[in-house]
């Protein structure tokens, strides 16, 4: 039973006949009384209905990278932690570039040479030093620049083959450690036998002879390292020493060069042009060893804020993973999964709602997934989500919400004014005064409307409440809830009169 109390309203047809007889001056009396529903109705709606779903959605920047190192070295410094807001170009960490650094200084010290050796040869001055030199000095002073820069050359041969051999060294520390099983002093070893056995027991003596052998082959790693290190240090303020000489050389060189040619005239173009293809050719050099040499300071390639660190000082940054995770959480973007024929109701740039901790946030579908997700067997969907987005946290879960199914434009009616036999769903609607049995096939619907997709139009009077009188060809009186309310009361008292005055006349 449906909206409220059942009405009724009992009207009893009575048909009383006499037949007379001839002379009698009797005659043929009828009276029909028919019932009446009284009920309320009303023009479907013409209108959108749309139902909405919530999803569970996955929260991460729009925007996200990951800084790896371009080398693999030891990290000197960090300078960030997770939460940080960074700007682009900023300063995350600081590597060891102590070999990158001896690099720059042998490139730079090729192109300081090249650039020397052309200006005194080429230079300006060159035509004031035409009277300085003799032959034989010339001879002699460029004899000694040669002795000097073989010198020179040996040295930087010695100090690459030093700094290869610490470089092995330092791994094959780096080995005896990881195969005895220590990280950064032997006596580790030694404290976990004190530790973990009995003096003198079999577990002790095997681990203690594990100890010494380690202690022998990393102490003779350590004093080769030392003794590479002092090489590298000798060596270098031998280059130096070197250079010092050459740079005197190279004045009295330049000067007796200079002379010579100008006063035989033999200033040739094509060995001025070697020497300038000298020049570009370090100028590349020291470019490539700068490349290296930046590569040692990690760098923000983004602004955002500090997702993850993944290494810290002493520790060592690899080329093969990453060291930072950086969001930009100015676009964050909900992502959450939906079967084929949700995903087909939706479409972007449909509105959306977010909650995540009792705060709400708009947004709008940006992206559609076209595959089917193989994990899920859903297909993907993203949305952008708006506003101040500073507390939401990547990787957490919020609620969506969005319409999906939906009917633009439809014949709307309540839900409770559709009637079904079987299978078949009917409306009754009001034709001449009479209710008329409309069969009709239904659409969407919630707990309130349906959409009626055929058998009635925006012009039809449907009627929207039920009535004990209701049926199909019954007469109707048509009014609003408060009068069909006064209207019972009233009815019920006629309909009792009316039926007790056609039981007497039927006696």
């Amino acid at each position: 039973m449906k909206n409220g109390k059942k009405k009724t309203a009992l009207l009893v047809c009575v048909a009383v006949s006499a037949v007379s007889l001839w002379g009698c001056n009797e005659q043929e009396v009828e009276e029909t009384a028919e019932d009446v529903a009284v009920v309320e109705a009303s023009n479907p709606d013409v209108g959108d209905l749309k139902l909405s779903n919530s999803f569970i959605a996955t929260i991460n920047p729009d925007e996200s990278v990951y800084v790896i190192p371009k080398t693999t070295a030891e990290v000197l410094s960090v300078y960030v932690e997770a939460g940080d807001t960074v700007q682009e170009g900023d300063v995350l960490a600081v590597l060891d570039d102590t070999l990158a650094q001896i690099s720059m200084k042998s490139a730079q010290l090729s192109l300081d040479n090249a650039q020397r050796s052309y200006n005194l040869s080429y230079g300006d001055a060159a035509s004031l030093l035409n009277d300085m030199t003799t032959d034989s000095t010339l001879d002699s002073v460029a004899d000694s620049v040669e002795s000097l820069q073989e010198q020179l050359v040996e040295t930087m041969d010695d100090l690459q083959y030093y700094k290869d051999m610490l470089a092995d060294e330092e791994a094959n520390l780096e080995s005896i450690k990881e195969e005895y099983d220590y990280v950064d002093d032997v006596d580790e070893i030694k404290d976990y036998a004190e530790d973990e056995f009995d003096y003198g027991s079999e577990d002790y003596t095997a681990a203690m002879t594990r100890y010494s052998n380690a202690a022998t082959e990393a102490a003779t790693s350590e004093a080769k390292i030392d003794a590479y290190k002092e090489a590298i240090d000798s060596l270098e303020e031998a280059i130096d020493t070197l250079q010092d000489s050459i740079d005197s050389a190279y004045t009295s060189y330049g000067e007796s060069v200079v002379s010579s040619d100008i006063s035989n005239g033999e200033l040739r173009e094509e060995q001025k042009q070697v020497s300038q293809n000298t020049i570009a050719s370090a100028q590349l050099g020291v470019e490539q060893a700068q490349e290296s040499l930046d590569a040692y300071t990690i760098t923000a390639t983004i602004s955002g804020v500090i997702e993850t660190v993944n290494v810290s000082e002493h520790d060592y940054a690899s080329s093969s993973s990453a060291a930072f995770v950086i969001s930009n959480k100015d676009a964050m973007v909900a992502t959450f999964y939906v079967s084929e024929d949700v995903r087909n109701t939706l479409s972007t740039g449909q509105e959306v709602s977010v909650e995540k901790d009792d705060r709400e946030y708009s947004g709008e579908i940006i992206e559609i997934g076209t595959a089917l997700d193989q994990s899920t067997g859903l297909f993907k969907i993203k949305a952008s989500v708006k506003g101040d987005t500073s507390a939401l946290l990547s990787g957490t879960k919020a609620t969506l919400t969005t319409a999906t199914y939906h009917e633009n434009n439809a014949i709307i009616i309540p839900y409770d004014s559709v009637y079904y036999d079987g299978d078949d769903a009917y409306v009754y609607t009001v034709v001449d005064g009479k209710a008329q049995k409309t069969l009709v096939t239904t659409g969407l619907y919630d707990t309130e409307n349906i959409v009626i997709t055929e058998g009635l139009s925006a012009d039809d009077m449907v009627i929207t409440t039920w009535s004990a009188q209701l049926r199909d060809g019954v007469s109707v009186s048509i009014s609003t809830a408060s009068d069909a309310s006064d209207t019972s009361d009233a009815s019920d008292v006629s309909d009792a009169s009316d039926t007790s005055d056609a039981a007497d006349t039927l006696e």
